[in-house]
C-alpha cells in the first residue's frame, strides 16, 4: 500500500510537470501562429458547445453556461486555435468558481461603438476575486490553487498580444462580478475574402 501511494504521488507530480511544460511551450516565441480573419461569433459558439460537452454540462436555459452572441458574423483578427485556448482557459476558471445556479457563467460577444474592436467576455457569479490577487492575475506562476501551474492567464495574455488583442479583468457590482474581457481587432469578413 505504501508503494502504491508513493507511485500515485509520483504520477500526479509527473502529470503536473507535463502540464507546466506544455504551458511553457505554448507561450514560447517559436510557436507563433499567424493571425487570420475569422467569424468570432461562430468560433465562440463552437468552442462553448464543444467545451460544455467535454465537461458534461448540458446546454439550454437551465444550464450553468449562458452564451450571448450576435446573430450576424463578427469578423476579428486572431488564430482559431489560440482563441480556443484562451476561451477554454477562461471557461475552466469561471466554472470552477461559479455558483451551480443557471447562468452562473456568461459568455458574450459585443462590438465597440466605432466598430474597431470586438469584446468577448467571460463572466462568473462566484466570489469576487480578492483585491490583493487582482494585480497578479496575469503574472506567470501565480496561482491560488495548489494544483494550478499559474500559467493559464499568463498564456492567455501572451496569445492575445500576438494577435494585437488584449485581455483584462474587470470587477462588477452585479451578479457576474468577475469579468475577463478579450478585446480583439475587427476586420470585415468580406474584405478578408477579397484579399484571398
Amino acid at each position: 500500500p505504501d508503494q502504491r501511494r508513493l507511485i500515485r504521488i509520483m504520477t500526479d507530480n509527473i502529470d503536473r510537470l507535463r502540464r507546466i511544460v506544455d504551458d511553457v511551450m505554448e507561450a514560447a516565441p517559436g510557436s507563433l501562429a499567424p493571425s487570420r480573419t475569422l467569424d468570432a461569433s461562430a468560433e465562440i459558439a463552437s468552442i462553448c458547445s464543444e467545451w460544455a460537452r467535454t465537461v458534461g454540462l448540458a446546454l439550454g436555459s437551465a444550464s450553468r453556461l449562458q452564451v450571448l452572441l450576435p446573430s450576424a458574423p463578427v469578423g476579428v483578427v486572431f488564430d482559431p486555435d489560440h482563441l480556443r485556448r484562451v476561451l477554454v482557459n477562461l471557461l475552466d476558471n469561471a466554472i470552477r468558481h461559479a455558483s451551480p445556479a443557471p447562468g452562473g457563467v456568461r459568455v458574450s460577444l459585443t462590438t465597440s461603438n466605432d466598430g474597431a474592436w470586438a469584446s468577448m467576455s467571460v463572466a462568473s457569479d462566484g466570489e469576487p476575486i480578492p483585491l490583493d490577487v487582482e494585480p497578479y492575475l496575469f503574472e506567470p506562476f501565480h496561482s491560488t490553487r495548489s494544483r494550478g501551474t499559474g500559467l493559464g492567464l499568463y498564456i492567455c495574455r501572451e496569445l492575445c498580444e500576438r494577435h494585437g488583442a488584449r485581455i483584462d479583468f474587470r470587477r462588477h457590482d452585479e451578479r457576474h462580478c468577475n469579468v475577463f474581457e478579450v478585446m480583439m481587432p475587427r476586420e470585415s469578413l468580406t474584405s478578408a475574402e477579397g484579399r484571398l
